[in-house]
C-alpha cells in the first residue's frame, strides 16, 4: 500500500511549483526587458546619427556635398569600444564611407528609418537605414545613408543584466521557498495545536476539546468531542455493568455457600458431609474466580478513568485488613498491621484500585498460608517512597519459576493443588504501573512469601 502524501507536502509542492515558476518567468521577463531596451538605446543613436547625415547633406548643380557630423561618430564611440561604420550611396552608387557594408534593399520612404542586422567583417552589426529623393534641376536624386555598430557593450550589458536577473531569479525564489514554509507552518499550526492539546491530557482525561478553532477545523474538532463523548458513555456502562454484574455473582455464590454451610453443621451423615464441603469447595472457587475476573475488568476500566485522591495509606490498609479477617479467620489465621514509621503517610492514588491491589495481597497470603498463622502487614516509609510488605508463613515461592509469574492467568508449580484464577499477581502488576509504582515477590527469610507494593507518598 502505497504511503500517503503529507500535509505539509501537499502544501509546499504546489508553492515550489509556483516559485519555480515564477522565478523563471522574472529571470527572462527581466532579461527580454533589459535585451529590449540595449537595443532601443542604441537604436535611437544610430537613428540620430543617420538624420544628422541626411540632414547635412546638400546638392549642387553638378555635385553633391555632405559634412559628416563627427560629434556624432565619437557620441557613438564614446559610450563604448564598439566601432561605427557608415556608408552614403546616391542612385545606387557608392559614394562615401565603407563600401564593403551590406546595403539594405528599401522601398523609397522619406518618413522611416529601417533598422537591421548584419555581419561585417566577422562582427554581428546592428544598422540603421535611411533613404530620400532630392530633385536637383529638374531630376530626382535618390542618396540612401546606413550607419552600423557592432553590439560588444550591447552584449556585454545583456550577459551582466542576465547575471543579476538569474541571482534575483534565485533570489526571489529562496525568498518564495522561506514564505511557502512559514505558511505551511502557519496553516499547520492549529492542526499541531490541536494535536498538541489532545496529547498533552492524561490517559483519562475525558473532557471536551475546547479552544479557538479555525472554522476548517471545527468538524474535526467536533468529530473528536463526539467521540469522547461517546467513549465516556461507553466506559459509563462498563462501570455499571461491572458493580451489576459483582452484586448478580457474588450474592447468589455467597447465599450458596452460607445454605452449605449451615447444612453441614446440620448434617450427621459422613456422606453428606462430604458432599456439602465439595460444593462448599467449588463455591469457594467460583466466589474467588469471579471475584478477580471482576477485580480484572475494574482494573481496565480503572485504567481508563483514573481518580486520583490524597489518601491516607494506613486507614486504606487496616480497612482492607479487616475486612479480610472473616476470611483468614476460616483458616485461624490472624492479620497483624505493623506501622513501622509513626506518623501519617499519604500517597496519591485511586482508592478503587489500591484497595483491589491490597485486597489481592492479601488473599494470595491467606489462600498460601497454613491454618493457624500469622500475616504481617507492615509499612515502612523510605524516604519518598512507601512499601506495604505482605508476610506469610505459607509454602512460598522456592523452586518456582518466576517467569511469566505475573502475566494473566500464569500459576507457579506448587500451586496446582490450591483453587485460583491466575489474575492474582496480573491483577497488582497492573495496578502498580497505574499507580507509578512497583510491585515485587520473592521468599521470606524464613518461610513463606513477601509481597512487596512500593507507592510514592505526596
Amino acid at each position: 500500500m502505497r504511503k500517503p502524501i503529507s500535509l505539509r507536502w501537499r502544501l509546499l509542492v504546489p508553492l515550489i511549483i509556483t516559485a519555480i515558476i515564477t522565478s523563471a518567468l522574472l529571470y527572462f521577463t527581466m532579461r527580454q526587458v533589459t535585451k529590449q531596451a540595449v537595443q532601443a538605446t542604441q537604436e535611437a543613436l544610430l537613428e540620430k546619427a543617420v538624420t544628422s547625415i541626411l540632414e547635412q547633406t546638400r546638392f549642387t548643380e553638378s555635385n553633391v556635398e555632405i559634412d559628416l557630423p563627427y560629434n556624432i561618430f565619437t557620441m557613438l564611440g564614446a559610450i563604448s569600444e564598439d566601432k561605427v561604420y557608415y556608408r552614403v550611396d546616391l542612385d545606387g552608387l557608392f559614394l562615401t564611407g565603407y563600401d564593403d557594408l551590406t546595403l539594405k534593399n528599401l522601398t523609397v520612404d522619406n518618413e522611416h528609418i529601417f533598422f537591421s542586422s548584419t555581419i561585417f567583417r566577422g562582427v554581428k552589426l546592428r544598422q540603421a537605414t535611411v533613404q530620400q529623393l532630392f530633385l536637383v534641376n529638374g531630376k530626382s536624386r535618390l542618396i540612401q545613408i546606413t550607419v552600423a555598430q557592432t553590439q560588444l557593450f550591447q552584449e556585454a550589458i545583456l550577459r551582466d543584466m542576465s547575471r543579476n536577473a538569474g541571482v534575483i531569479g534565485i533570489s526571489f525564489f529562496g525568498f518564495a521557498l522561506l514564505v511557502a514554509l512559514l505558511a505551511t507552518r502557519s496553516f499547520l499550526r492549529p492542526i499541531n495545536s490541536l494535536a498538541g492539546t489532545v496529547s498533552r491530557r492524561g490517559a483519562h482525561d475525558l473532557r471536551p476539546v475546547k479552544g479557538p478553532t479555525p472554522p476548517e477545523l471545527m468538524p474535526l474538532m467536533l468529530s473528536l468531542n463526539g467521540f469522547i463523548s461517546r467513549l465516556t458513555g461507553t466506559l459509563r456502562q462498563t462501570e455499571t455493568f461491572i458493580a451489576e454484574a459483582a452484586h448478580h455473582i457474588r450474592t447468589p455464590l455467597s447465599l450458596v455457600k452460607s445454605e452449605s454451610q449451615l447444612a453441614l453443621r446440620k448434617s450427621k451423615s459422613s456422606e453428606n458431609r462430604q458432599h456439602l464441603h465439595n460444593i462448599i469447595e467449588s463455591v469457594d472457587m467460583s466466589i474467588r474466580s469471579a471475584g478477580q475476573l471482576l477485580d480484572h475488568a475494574l482494573v481496565l476500566y480503572r485504567s481508563e478513568k483514573i481518580d486520583e485522591k490524597r489518601l491516607d495509606l494506613t486507614v486504606i490498609v487496616q480497612h482492607v485488613a479487616d475486612n479480610l479477617q472473616p476470611a483468614a479467620d476460616l483458616k485461624d489465621i490472624m492479620i497483624k498491621t505493623e506501622i513501622i514509621n509513626n506518623g501519617d503517610i499519604f500517597v496519591m492514588a485511586d482508592r478503587v484500585l489500591l484497595e483491589v491491589a491490597l485486597r489481592n495481597m492479601l488473599d494470595n497470603a491467606i489462600k498460601y498460608s497454613n491454618p493457624d498463622q500469622l500475616i504481617f502487614v507492615k509499612i515502612v516509609l523510605d524516604q519518598n517512597f512507601v512499601r506495604i510488605i505482605v508476610l506469610d508463613n505459607g509454602r512460598g515461592i522456592k523452586g518456582v519459576k518466576t517467569k511469566g509469574i505475573h502475566k494473566r492467568f500464569k500459576r507457579g508449580s506448587n500451586v496446582d493443588d490450591v483453587i485460583g484464577s491466575g489474575l492474582g499477581l496480573a491483577i497488582i502488576s497492573e495496578i502498580c504501573i497505574i499507580l507509578g509504582g512497583s510491585f515485587i515477590l520473592k521468599n521470606n527469610k524464613g518461610v513463606g512469601a513477601c509481597a512487596i507494593l512500593q507507592l510514592p507518598v505526596c
